[in-house]
């Protein structure tokens, strides 16, 4: 059995970076009593598997995670808890409640649930994601004359560096929609979905574009997305209740 975990990465915490993520999230769980399964041998480790990794600087609501459970501790919509919490049954409802008390500010649990373990690893699941941004330093009538060549043209051939060297690519493929939303502070809001297969592309390549000589504002992923069998979700989406809450 497994936890999957959706959880957003807010604020100040966009600093903050993947493995320093991957260690609050490690005290968070065994804080909680949560009866994770560990690695063997000299340095065990909780077996813990993120999807994507955010690139620090981005904040997103879309960030996923599986934990291996012992099963033995696996009870009826919930688990017997371990270490600080040993002999204590928790829901899924209150351990999501207890993990976001236990999270330093600008982290939130959105979702959790219990499931068989089985499977490709998240990192392998999500073909795609989705951006908002804005832009610091560009008008909305270049961002969007520059949206409307870049859906028109075969080809968006942005830079990359590699190995020290400097590599022109056309992502035209990877970019599954890219429209305009609005203006924030900072400039134009646009939002963008970006292929994460066969390798991700970021906000910021795709500013090289539509924006060049301009700055990238707050980035935020908002949706991670799998394909299977024609169909198209999110690894996890909140329940009823939880939208209920956040739409109050």
């Amino acid at each position: 059995m497994r936890l999957r975990i959706q959880f957003s990465k807010i604020g100040k915490v966009r600093f903050v970076g993947h493995r320093d993520v991957a260690r609050i999230v490690e005290r968070a769980l065994r804080r909680c009593g949560t009866p994770v399964t560990y690695s063997q041998g000299f340095s065990p480790r909780m077996r813990l598997s993120f999807g994507l990794a955010l690139p620090t600087c981005y904040e997103s609501e879309a960030e996923y995670l599986d934990v291996p459970l012992d099963p033995e501790h696996v009870v009826d919509d919930g688990v017997m808890c371990v270490g600080w919490g040993r002999g204590k049954s928790c829901s899924t409802e209150q351990l999501r409640t207890t993990l976001n008390e236990t999270l330093p500010e600008g982290f939130e649990v959105t979702a959790l649930v219990i499931e068989p373990k089985g499977g490709p690893s998240l990192q392998e699941s999500v073909t795609s994601c989705t951006w908002r941004f804005d832009i610091r330093g560009a008008t909305m009538n270049s961002v969007e004359q520059a949206i409307a060549v870049a859906l028109e043209s075969a080809t968006i051939d942005v830079e990359r560096t590699k190995k020290n060297e400097i590599l022109r690519e056309n992502i035209r493929d990877g970019v599954r929609e890219l429209r305009i939303d609005g203006i924030s502070e900072l400039g134009p809001i646009v939002v963008t979905e970006l292929s994460a297969k066969p390798r991700v592309i970021r906000p910021s390549e795709l500013l090289q574009v539509i924006a060049p000589g301009s700055e990238l504002g707050i980035a935020k992923r908002t949706h991670q997305w799998i394909e299977r069998e024609g169909k198209r979700n999110e690894p996890l989406m909140p329940t009823n209740s939880q939208k209920l809450k956040d739409l109050a």
